[in-house]
């Protein structure tokens, strides 16, 4: 075989895979680029294809609470119903009614439950995992409200 033709035929199949590997990584940066329709006015980027994430679903009955714990990537805490109550160390007692949240954020002692004479619903998601401390004393849980 002539070594002019074989390099030839190399030096084809090397631009042609040039080209292939050009096309394919256009092609998934325009795919990456394209706009979701259920957004507008700007772009919209997933952070995580799959975020991981506790989820909890709790009905606190009057005078029901956590002990004090944090969690590593934070909390987020939706009152569905009812009256909730949280403190973060060191803060005042907050209220918390139907519909409102807070957010914990990571590393950050706090207690959250119901009120004393009132219970509720609470939807919490958090991230990473959670300390456990000690519990929250009657004096602290019993100290009145301020809201939010």
């Amino acid at each position: 075989m002539n070594p002019r033709f074989r390099f030839g035929r190399w030096l084809v199949l090397l631009i042609l895979g040039a080209v292939l590997v050009v096309a394919s990584a256009f092609r998934i940066l325009k795919a990456q680029q394209k706009p979701n329709s259920n957004f507008t006015g700007g772009v919209v980027t997933r952070l995580d294809e799959k975020p991981e994430g506790n989820i909890a679903h709790f009905r606190f009955e009057p005078g029901s609470r956590t002990k004090w714990h944090s969690h590593a990537g934070g909390q987020i805490i939706l009152v569905e119903e009812g009256v909730g109550l949280y403190q973060n160390r060191g803060g005042p007692v907050m209220e918390l009614r139907a519909g409102e949240t807070v957010y914990c954020p990571p590393g950050v002692e706090h207690w959250h439950g119901a009120a004393p004479h009132q219970g509720g619903v609470q939807y919490n998601i958090s991230r990473g995992g959670i300390t456990w401390l000690e519990e929250v004393t009657d004096k602290d849980f019993n100290t009145p409200p301020q809201h939010k």
